[in-house]
Formats: C-alpha cells, sequence, structure tokens
C-alpha cells in the first residue's frame, strides 16, 4: 500500500492549545456570572465529550441550547485572542462603517468589547 495522505488533528496533534480553550471557557464563564470554572482535571474528563457547545451541555444539560451557543461564540473569539496574543500579534477590525454600528454588531455576534483589541 502506497501511502497517499496523512491527516492531523489540530487541538492537541498540530499544537497544544487546550489550555486555551480552557481559559477561554473560564473568561466567559466568568463574565456571564455562571459560577462554573473548569479545572485541569474537569476539563481533561470534560474533553471525552466532542465539541465546545457539547461539553457545556454536558457540564450543565439543562441550559438553553441558544444560550450555550451565544456562550460559545463568545468563548470562541478569546480563544482566537489568547492565540494571537500568545503569537504577540495585533488584533484590529478594518471597516467603513460608524463605531456605534460595529459596536452593535460586535455585541451581536458574541459580546466583542473595543477593550479586546489592540490600541
Amino acid at each position: 500500500m502506497t501511502l497517499r495522505a496523512l491527516i492531523f488533528d489540530v487541538d492537541g496533534t498540530l499544537a497544544e492549545t487546550e489550555e486555551a480553550h480552557r481559559a477561554a471557557f473560564n473568561q466567559v464563564f466568568a463574565r456571564h456570572d455562571l459560577g462554573w470554572h473548569w479545572g485541569m482535571e474537569d476539563y481533561r474528563q470534560l474533553l471525552k465529550t466532542t465539541g465546545g457547545r457539547e461539553r457545556m451541555r454536558a457540564h450543565d444539560p439543562k441550559m438553553d441550547p441558544a444560550r450555550i451557543a451565544a456562550l460559545h461564540v463568545e468563548k470562541t473569539a478569546i480563544y482566537g485572542e489568547i492565540l494571537a496574543r500568545a503569537a504577540g500579534l495585533k488584533i484590529a477590525v478594518a471597516t467603513t462603517t460608524n463605531l456605534p454600528n460595529v459596536e452593535a454588531l460586535a455585541n451581536a455576534v458574541g459580546g466583542v468589547r473595543r477593550t479586546r483589541f489592540s490600541t
């Protein structure tokens, strides 16, 4: 048999990113006063469930799926910032629209705050 392809998973294979994911989850939990904090052992157990939204659902099966989805969008933005800042990258948005429209859109897609961007 001739090898024709190699397929790698990203998280934990190309880069160890689970600690950044865990930190991002904990930041969003704190912002929303959920009273949740996933320690390293907690998160290790939760990793048996594939997908961030699914992990939150496993942690609290009674939480509204729409709220889980919104929290996950915000968590994903935080995760991206953690990786970008760890790499020493600045984060910015370029647009010709006015600031109130940008802030309204950013808030609607996950509570992105202006203070989360580089100055």
